[in-house]
C-alpha cells in the first residue's frame, strides 16, 4: 500500500500538466473530476468552439490634463486648467495580427468661428483603419488602411520625443517646423526587422484634421507619397522601445510629396534627416528638415531641432528634458525659436507627472512664454 500511494500522486500529477483549461485542471487535482469527467469536457469543448469578448476586443487611450499659464511679450496674459488631449481607442481582433481600430481624438483648441470665444473641447476621429498582416507575400509586413497612421510621428513620437503631452515634435509644432499632422486617409504600409524598418504609403495629404477641405484654390487634393528608412544599428527596430529600459541608436530618412498640396496649385516637398541615441541614463537627438511649397509660406524653408533627456534618480524615473528648435522660413518673416525645459517623473506605467516651460521668440510676430503643470495618464 505504501508503494501503491506515491505511484497514484505520481500518475495524477503527470496527468494533470496535460490538462490545458486552468479550471478543470484544479477541479482534477481536488478530486472533484475523474480522468473519464475531465476528457469528456475537453472534448465537448473542442466541439463547441467559444471565445471571449476580451479576446477580440481591446479598449485603451491616453489624457493629457493640466495647467498652462501663458505669459504674451505683448503685455496680455491668460491662465486656466485643460482636458489638452485624450485619445480613446478601441480595437476588434479578427486574429493575433488582423484588426480593426477606431481612435477618438479629443482636442481642447480655440473656437472655430470666434478666437474671442476661447477654448473649447473638439471631439474627431483620428484613426479608422483595417490593420493587415501581408508578411506572407511581403516579409514581416503589415498595412493599415482607412484613416491611419502616417510614416514619421508615431515612430519619432515613440523614439526621440517623450513629451507629446506638453509639446508637439518640431516636425508638426506650430511653432516649428508646422508641417503635417499624424494620421491621413491613405494606405500605409510598415515593414520591420531587427536592424532595419521602413514605412512608406499613399495618402490625401490633407491630414487627418483637414479630410474633405481645401485650403486654397480650386485645383483638387491629389495624392501625397510619403516614406521613411530607419537603421536601428543597436537592433530593436521590431518593437517600440522603453525609454528607460532599452538601449537603442537609429538613423533616419523622411520624404513626402503631396501633389496639389490641400487643394492649392502647388506642390509640398519635404526631406528629413534624424539620428536618437538612447540608454537608460540618457537620451540624445536630433534633425534637420527642409521643406518647399509656395513663395511666402511659413511651411517654405528648413530648420533644425535638437533634444536631451538626463534620467539620473529613482532607476531613471526621474528625468530632466530639454529642447531647442530653429526654423528659417523663405520670407524670413516666419522665422522662429523655441526652447522647451522641464522635469518628469514617471510615477507608473499609467501615470507620468511633468512640469515644464516653453519660450518662443519671433522675428516678426508675436513671443511668448508658458508655464505647464501635466500629469500624462495611460490607460
Amino acid at each position: 500500500m505504501k508503494k501503491v500511494l506515491p505511484a497514484l500522486l505520481i500518475a495524477t500529477s503527470v496527468y494533470a500538466q496535460d490538462i490545458k483549461d486552468p479550471l478543470l485542471k484544479k477541479l482534477y487535482e481536488k478530486g472533484i473530476l475523474t480522468e473519464e469527467e475531465v476528457a469528456q469536457l475537453e472534448k465537448e469543448r473542442k466541439e463547441t468552439p467559444i471565445f471571449s469578448v476580451s479576446d477580440k476586443i481591446k479598449f485603451g487611450g491616453k489624457a493629457y490634463i493640466g495647467y498652462t499659464y501663458t505669459d504674451i511679450k505683448d503685455g496680455t496674459d491668460e491662465g486656466g486648467f485643460e482636458i489638452r488631449r485624450g485619445y480613446f481607442i478601441t480595437k476588434y481582433y479578427f486574429n493575433q495580427k488582423d484588426y480593426l481600430r477606431f481612435t477618438f481624438d479629443i482636442t481642447w483648441q480655440y473656437h472655430k468661428e470666434n478666437i474671442d470665444e476661447g477654448k473649447e473641447l473638439d471631439i474627431k476621429v483620428k484613426h479608422l483603419y483595417l490593420n493587415k498582416d501581408i508578411s506572407q507575400y511581403i516579409p514581416n509586413t503589415q498595412f493599415e488602411l482607412g484613416i491611419v497612421h502616417t510614416p514619421w510621428l508615431d515612430y519619432e513620437e515613440h523614439s526621440g520625443w517623450w513629451f507629446r503631452s506638453v509639446v508637439k515634435t518640431f516636425y508638426e509644432w506650430e511653432d516649428g517646423a508646422h508641417l503635417l499632422p499624424s494620421a491621413d486617409a491613405g494606405i500605409d504600409f510598415k515593414t520591420k526587422f531587427d536592424r532595419f524598418s521602413a514605412e512608406y504609403g499613399v495618402f490625401d495629404g490633407e491630414g487627418y484634421d483637414h479630410l474633405g477641405r481645401k485650403d486654397k484654390g480650386d485645383s483638387g487634393n491629389k495624392p501625397m507619397v510619403e516614406g521613411r528608412a530607419t537603421l536601428h544599428l543597436l537592433g530593436g527596430g521590431m518593437k517600440k522601445p522603453n525609454p528607460i529600459k532599452d538601449q537603442y541608436l537609429n538613423i533616419s530618412a523622411h520624404s513626402l510629396t503631396s501633389y496639389n498640396h490641400r487643394g492649392s496649385d502647388d506642390n509640398l516637398v519635404v526631406y528629413q534627416l534624424h539620428g536618437v541615441y538612447n540608454q537608460p541614463l540618457f537620451l540624445v537627438a536630433g534633425q534637420y528638415i527642409k521643406s518647399d511649397w509656395y513663395t511666402g509660406s511659413e511651411n517654405t524653408g528648413e530648420g533644425y531641432s535638437v533634444n536631451f533627456e538626463v534620467r539620473p534618480l529613482f532607476e531613471h524615473k526621474l528625468s530632466i528634458f530639454g529642447r531647442y528648435d530653429n526654423w528659417n522660413s523663405e520670407g524670413k518673416t516666419y522665422d522662429r525659436e523655441g526652447y522647451i525645459y522641464g522635469v518628469a517623473y514617471r510615477m507608473s506605467k499609467h501615470l507620468i507627472w511633468i512640469v515644464n516651460g516653453i519660450t518662443v521668440d519671433y522675428k516678426q510676430g508675436e513671443d511668448y512664454s508658458k508655464y505647464m503643470i501635466t500629469a500624462e495618464v495611460h490607460y
